[in-house]
């Protein structure tokens, strides 16, 4: 048996998630939602962060709140850190800078790798909060550059937007859940060339199922790329026969 050191408190975390500063319900399928994942994370909410402050004002004033708590993260012996909102992409490279552990800010950095999967003409639809809160900057600081891609929106669509972004403290799934896949049709009728769908927003990660059943299409959120990371840093010995 090998030697086991010590010098820390707690084990067996290799995810650390930063939270934004929310108060609405993380519904099974959501990161903040412990049990969405058939593994341990470890959590750190950026408290004064709020969906308010980084969403719909673009306030970037929390970034050194953001890199304190990544840094509390790696030191208490998460293997990787990913976040709560697809917005702080901008965050990227100072959180990176600070820590000694592979960070990924947001579900958006999958794009490029989707698009590659695609025929030729196809697009990727993206589902955002807010469209026009989705900057250059913020995609380019993704990896998206040439990507075709068409982007949707929640600020028409009050029973997610009025749920998420402005914080209701009551959620009714089936409701928000049929207004997604609403969404999702809508933007297939005006880009019907849209052949998967990356998630900006991490909330849409629970109505996922739902949309599926509806389109038929390939779904890529945050969700997704967590465990995809879990699976790069905790690898497992293969079990079986010849």
């Amino acid at each position: 048996m090998p030697v086991f050191k010590g010098g820390r408190t707690i084990y067996g975390e290799a995810i650390g998630i930063l939270l934004l500063d929310t108060a609405f319900p993380r519904l099974p399928g959501d990161i903040g939602n412990a049990s969405t994942f058939d593994f341990p994370v470890r959590y750190s909410v950026v408290r004064g962060a709020t969906a308010k402050q980084i969403v719909l004002e673009n306030d970037e004033s929390s970034i050194t709140g953001f890199v304190a708590a990544a840094k509390e993260l790696a030191d208490d012996g998460v293997r990787a850190i990913t976040t709560s909102c697809g917005y702080l992409t901008t965050y990227q490279d100072a959180i990176t800078r600070a820590v000694g552990v592979p960070v990924f800010c947001s579900s958006l950095m999958q794009v490029p790798m989707v698009s590659k999967m695609l025929p030729p003409g196809k697009k990727v639809g993206i589902l955002t909060i807010h469209s026009k809160r989705l900057e250059e900057r913020t995609l380019s600081a993704a990896g998206i550059t040439d990507e075709p891609i068409a982007i949707m929106g929640s600020e028409d669509v009050p029973e997610f937007y009025n749920t998420y972004p402005r914080g209701a403290m009551e959620i009714d799934p089936d409701v928000v859940g049929g207004a997604v896949v609403g969404m999702v049709q809508k933007l297939l009728e005006e880009n019907p060339e849209v052949g998967a769908i990356v998630c900006e927003a991490i909330n849409y990660a629970p109505y996922a199922y739902a949309v599926q059943q509806a389109t038929g299409l390939p779904w890529f959120d945050i969700i997704d790329l967590t465990k995809l990371v879990y699976g790069a840093v905790v690898k497992q010995p293969y079990s079986g026969f010849l």
